[in-house]
């Protein structure tokens, strides 16, 4: 069967001819007729535009896996342990993500921004490829709509953390976009580039082991050979075997008694967890309901190939199933994904799927989910696929709100790991999820918050760890209702003491705090933070900012310091709970 029958080119060819515009047509209204499609261009382009943004808006700081991959692949000196790279984490390659991380640190002092923009490179080849699988049945109005539709799941609220968190980003896409972009040259009859992206993506992720069976399917529904359909299942089992001699960490025995039920929930939330991120029985029903959706329009494909009933002819009936193979590999990727889960981290929780990190999964689902509809779907839906698109991908983008507002939550609190970093306070250190025996190696590779650029924030010439402050000259800032109503402050502790988290807030003319420190009694600056962080309590009986909350970190030498919220060159001497009712 040629290339053009598969695709459904005289279909094409038809819906083309009746969207040609009159000849005679004016200017005027033929610049109306373009403004459908400029808007859902537009509407493309907006996610993308987004997901930058958070790249940009994010803390510099890494945390997590990073540093925890980082010292597996590197030396105390930071040179490569090209060996290392083989070893497995988690279960997991990271020959790709090791090298990644490694780079990031040796050219970007191991800041987050790159790989949040590495992060958004990837979803965008992953876009780049599920539209490049659109049927060319889908044309004019339809297929815009449908583009703008993937744009806004792909780059939906929910991958925030693969974007503001460009570690977690790295890691997944590293394994997902590779296995997309070789579902899509199968898609497309090219087996060789297929072949190698499948390969890039086994080593970057466990998450893309299943293509070689999906990518045996697509090019069964295409009608491949049958040579041809088992090749990518040979190369599979390779990848499987070179798996399970690669070196091993030590495995843990999960914590909870689970039955069946148990790990068909973890594969069903990581499904439906778009669709739900609070709600575990929604994520269950709407993942339940993707798989069965799925495998009834399998089972019709799978009939139709089989009585090699692959072209209908008509311009509004349903797409050739050679048309939309890559479709249903993508669904069948979804799947086997969610399998795994399932398998892998049932023993943990029937919600373990609805963890953020693996969202790009439900996503990749609702894909499949809305191009298989307005394709393959009854003609009802068909007829309706730009308010389809335009609605799934809103109501979708609306959910991930919550998962975005966790990780933009995050946001606020990591420039006090890098002062921990900085202050040795390692007690800290681990409670924001660093890991204090990979300090020697950080040092030696000079990564951030090791690098000239650290700043407690102060602005240009303000204080830093190390100045020396004249405590006799600083203001006091008394507690709530000893002052001015739009002046005030406190610490969230009896005393302030080292290598412990510092909590407090602080209002300066109704303004927060530029920066926030921490000095020993000779006003030495040995710790600092964070400011801008939502402290509601206050906002209900002050007036003033709603983020007057501050976080701050002192070296663990410290015992009984001194807080000072600094603002436009003054030192504001903040009371803690044993002094505030005092003067």
């Amino acid at each position: 069967m040629s290339e053009n029958a598969r695709d459904g080119g005289p279909v094409a060819t038809m819906e083309a001819e009746q969207e040609t515009p009159e000849p005679g047509k004016s200017v005027k209204r033929g610049l109306l007729d373009r403004l459908p499609y400029w808007a859902l261009w537009a509407l493309t382009a907006v996610p993308i535009l987004l997901s930058i943004i958070e790249v940009v808006r994010a803390p510099k700081i890494n945390h997590a896996d990073y540093w925890v991959v980082l010292g597996l692949i590197a030396d105390k000196n930071g040179d490569l342990d090209v060996a290392q790279l083989f070893h497995l984490y988690h279960e997991h390659p990271i020959v790709l993500v090791g090298l990644v991380f490694w780079l990031d640190a040796k050219l970007f002092a191991g800041t987050q921004p790159p790989l949040g923009f590495l992060s958004v490179i990837l979803a965008a080849g992953m876009f780049a490829a599920l539209w490049s699988m659109l049927p060319r049945t889908l044309t004019g109005l339809r297929r815009a709509g449908v583009v703008a539709g993937l744009s806004g799941l792909v780059f939906s609220a929910g991958t925030v953390e693969y974007f503001g968190d460009g570690m977690m980003g790295v890691q997944w896409l590293l394994g997902l976009a590779p296995a997309v972009i070789a579902i899509a040259f199968a898609h497309h009859g090219k087996l060789v580039p297929a072949f190698l992206f499948a390969f890039i993506g086994s080593l970057g992720h466990g998450v893309a082991f299943p293509v070689w069976i999906v990518l045996a399917l697509v090019l069964w529904l295409r009608g491949e050979s049958r040579i041809k359909a088992a090749l990518p299942l040979g190369l599979g089992f390779v990848v499987f075997v070179l798996w399970r001699v690669a070196p091993w960490p030590p495995s843990y025995q999960k914590p909870n008694v689970v039955g069946a039920d148990t790990y068909l929930g973890a594969m069903t939330s990581t499904i439906g967890q778009s669709w739900s991120t609070k709600s575990p029985d929604l994520a269950f029903l709407a993942g339940a309901l993707t798989v069965g959706l799925f495998g009834v329009l399998a089972a019709t494909a799978v009939k139709q190939r089989l009585a090699s009933e692959n072209f209908t002819g008509t311009l509004d009936g349903p797409a050739p199933v050679a048309a939309v193979a890559g479709w249903f590999g993508l669904a069948a990727q979804v799947t086997l994904n969610g399998v795994m889960i399932g398998v892998s981290r049932g023993g943990y929780n029937a919600t373990e799927g609805m963890s953020s990190r693996y969202v790009g999964i439900g996503l990749l689902g609702v894909c499949a989910v809305l191009v298989l509809l307005v394709t393959r779907g009854p003609r009802a839906v068909r007829l309706k696929a730009i308010p389809l698109a335009l609605v799934m991908a809103l109501c979708v983008y609306a959910i991930g709100n919550t998962a975005a507002g966790a990780t933009r939550w995050r946001y606020a609190y990591q420039p006090v790991l890098a002062v921990a970093m900085q202050v040795d306070a390692k007690t800290v250190m681990s409670k924001m999820y660093a890991y204090p025996d990979l300090l020697e190696q950080q040092r030696a590779m000079g990564i951030y918050p090791f690098t000239p650029d650290f700043t407690l924030g102060c602005g240009a010439g303000g204080p830093e760890l190390g100045t020396t402050v004249d405590l006799a000259k600083a203001v006091e800032l008394k507690g709530p209702g000893y002052g001015p109503k739009d002046t005030a402050g406190a610490v969230d502790a009896v005393t302030v003491t080292g290598d412990k988290q510092i909590d407090g807030w602080a209002l300066i003319g109704g303004q927060q705090a530029q920066c926030i420190l921490v000095t020993d009694g000779a006003g030495k600056v040995v710790g600092g933070g964070t400011v801008g962080l939502p402290r509601d309590d206050i906002t209900q009986f002050l007036k003033g900012t709603g983020r007057s909350g501050w976080q701050a970190v002192a070296a663990p030498e410290v015992k009984d310091a001194v807080v000072l919220a600094y603002r436009d060159g003054t030192y504001h001497r903040i009371t803690t709970m044993k002094d505030a009712g005092k003067g």
